[in-house]
């Protein structure tokens, strides 16, 4: 049965723009169990039709039948399919990977074969090859001799019937040369077919059949008759693909050529860990700053409107050019009498005063306010208690106090009970007003409540007021509201619109939905800034892929020879580039909680670090991994075995 069948076969060569044939019409038959030496000097074509028969290059015209099949017809994967199966290469150069022991290199074709028998086949391969005792040392602990029969243990891992041998004793000294030689003369007897091509006599006396080659074409044949034997000790039933173990073994591969690389792996995942701790810092202030308003606008009260007077247009009807409109005490009654929907109301009045207390004074905001104000504005007092209605018509002289002013008059001491002055007028310190820190341009709790009356007739001596503030139903229209409310204003002022804008009024939600909104695009704006720190750390790693891919060429070229896919190899660089992100992604987001908590302890920072805001950051690291790496994955993919093996 003919193995190999080759009809005028035709190799050529573009050197510049003057064709070179390899291969002229060349035609030869190789039969099961034979052992057939190719030789020939350098440059007749012998090793290039070595690497045809082995399924490693391509031809421009003719027939190749192997085991009966046309090869021109198959696709890249058949081909695939057919070198990790049925044939094995021996190659002049061992092709051994230099970070793996000989029994990983010899273990390396079961990976895309489906072999779930690995390191036991390879150890039993090893051993048949009397290197057992060195199956854990790597390529530049063994000899010249003992790579060589490393790589002949590995062309045997998946029991092929066929063996290319190209050179297989070209480099070695002449005790290996022999040593080689012995081990494929076994092999021949135990009914492996076996092409070898080389260049020397005496390697050729131990085939039953020479070939020689010269120009391109075969010029002679020699046969021998030797004994064969036909069955096969090597045999090795083919083994379904797992894509389970082409992962597991790509990511050990990864794993260790990033560990061999350190430095630069290292390198490359700097600007992944910089996005990474930038996108976690951002989404972290981001969400601390909206809870931080959230708490701000919930502590001045829920769905608030707030009334203020503003100017008249110059030549307004009833009001003088230039003057304000003024409300009062009786606008606050008429809003609770006459409109819907109000679930608390009362005017402030403002003013700046001294306050004392004993050696200590501050000077401070003075509001009067009407009793709701508490409730309104969530200020109902921790300890003591609020003024009451009664307290207020009377004009009394009580006093609330916030945090600030209680620490900068009393330290430490119970002020209920207590007196102050304000604006030398003796006050009862009758509550403790809520915390409520720094909102916006002032201090908060840098305050203290009197009673409206007790304000407008024995401190401001004022008639006005500045604004009424109204918590509104929640089921209330704010805009049908807002409406009647000014209506009502200008009927109780004789005014109109065409006054101007004379009551301006503000609602508590669109201030909170503004400021979230500024809120939300800078901290939209943060994100494209740590984005683009992402797109360079992807930038990056893509380099070092494209490096990787250029200097493991020969290493890419070897795994094709062996039987690997284009999409095995393309899985391959796109695990190690996603491995790297997911490095400098992790590192990233060590830095990014970190950074983020040494700003909550020590500068008091708002922040909320949140898992979505650290999964979306891994799965964006990823991402990049996948974008970036897959340019220089897809490049190693269709490199041409034969191409990337010849690579210097």
């Amino acid at each position: 049965m003919d193995v190999i069948k080759i009809t005028n076969l035709v190799k050529t060569y573009n050197t510049g723009s003057i064709p070179f044939s390899v291969l002229d019409h060349v035609s030869l038959s190789i039969q099961e169990g034979e052992f057939v030496a190719i030789m020939g000097a350098s440059g007749s074509g012998k090793s290039t039709l070595l690497q045809i028969l082995g399924l490693l290059d391509g031809f421009d015209s003719g027939s190749y039948l192997l085991f009966g099949e046309e090869v021109s017809k198959k696709t890249g994967d058949e081909l695939s399919f057919l070198r990790s199966s049925r044939i094995g290469f021996i190659f002049q150069q061992f092709h051994l990977l230099a970070r793996t022991s000989a029994l990983e290199n010899v273990g390396l074709p079961g990976l895309y074969s489906g072999s779930d028998q690995g390191e036991e086949r390879a150890l039993s391969l090893l051993d048949k090859v009397g290197l057992g005792d060195r199956a854990h040392h790597k390529p530049n602990e063994l000899s010249g001799g003992q790579q060589q029969r490393v790589a002949i243990a590995r062309s045997l891992f998946n029991g092929p019937g066929l063996i290319f041998a190209d050179e297989p004793t070209g480099n070695l000294d002449s005790k290996s040369k022999l040593d080689i030689m012995m081990e494929l003369s076994k092999l021949h007897k135990e009914g492996k077919t076996i092409v070898m091509v080389t260049h020397e006599q005496e390697m050729a006396e131990y085939c039953d059949r020479l070939i020689y080659f010269s120009d391109g074409k075969i010029v002679k044949e020699e046969k021998r008759n030797r004994t064969k034997k036909t069955d096969s000790f090597f045999s090795f039933p083919h083994s379904q693909r797992k894509l389970s173990s082409i992962l597991f073994g790509s990511l050990r591969s990864a794993v260790k050529t990033l560990i061999a690389n350190r430095a630069r792996s290292f390198l490359s995942a700097l600007g992944i860990l910089f996005g990474v701790a930038a996108v976690i810092a951002v989404i972290a202030l981001g969400e601390g700053a909206k809870k931080s308003i959230e708490e701000q606008f919930n502590s001045m009260g829920s769905n608030l409107l707030i009334v203020r007077t503003g100017g008249s247009r110059s030549g307004g009807v009833s009001l003088e050019a230039g003057s304000v409109a003024k409300i009062d005490l009786g606008d606050v009654d008429a809003i609770k009498r006459k409109l819907v929907g109000v679930l608390n109301i009362s005017g402030t009045i403002t003013g700046r005063g001294q306050s004392v207390h004993q050696n200590r004074n501050w000077n401070t905001m003075i509001m009067g306010v009407q009793p709701s104000y508490g409730v309104l504005r969530n200020s109902l007092p921790t300890s003591g208690r609020f003024f009451t209605e009664e307290e207020n018509n009377q004009r009394s002289l009580v006093v609330l106090i916030g945090a600030t002013v209680l620490r900068e008059l009393f330290g430490e001491a119970d002020p209920l009970g207590k007196y102050i002055k304000i604006n030398r007028i003796h006050f009862k310190v009758i509550g403790i007003l809520p915390e409520k820190g720094n909102g916006g341009f002032r201090d908060q709790d840098d305050v203290v409540l009197i009673p409206m009356q007790t304000a407008l007739r024995r401190v401001m001596n004022r008639d006005s007021i500045d604004s009424i503030e109204m918590e509104l139903d929640p089921n209330a229209d704010r805009d049908i509201f807002s409406s009647d409310l000014r209506a009502l204003l200008h009927q109780r002022h004789n005014t109109n619109e065409t006054m101007g804008n004379l009551f301006q009024i503000m609602s508590m939600a669109d201030i909170q939905a503004a400021v979230s909104e500024t809120s939300q695009t800078m901290s939209s704006l943060l994100m494209g800034i740590a984005g683009i720190s992402l797109v360079v750390g992807g930038i990056g790693i893509m380099n070092i892929m494209l490096v990787s891919v250029k200097e493991r060429t020969r290493e890419i070229g070897l795994r094709k020879a062996l039987g690997a896919r284009n999409n095995d190899i393309r899985i391959q660089f796109l695990i190690e580039s996603v491995l790297v992100s997911l490095i400098g992604g992790g590192v990233g987001v060590f830095i990014g909680v970190f950074t983020i908590t040494m700003l909550q302890e020590f500068a008091g920072w708002t922040a909320m670090i949140t898992t979505s805001s650290i999964g979306i950051s891994l799965l964006f690291s990823t991402t990049i991994g996948v974008l970036f790496g897959w340019w220089p994955a897809e490049l190693a993919a269709k490199l041409n075995p034969i191409t990337a093996l010849r690579y210097e």
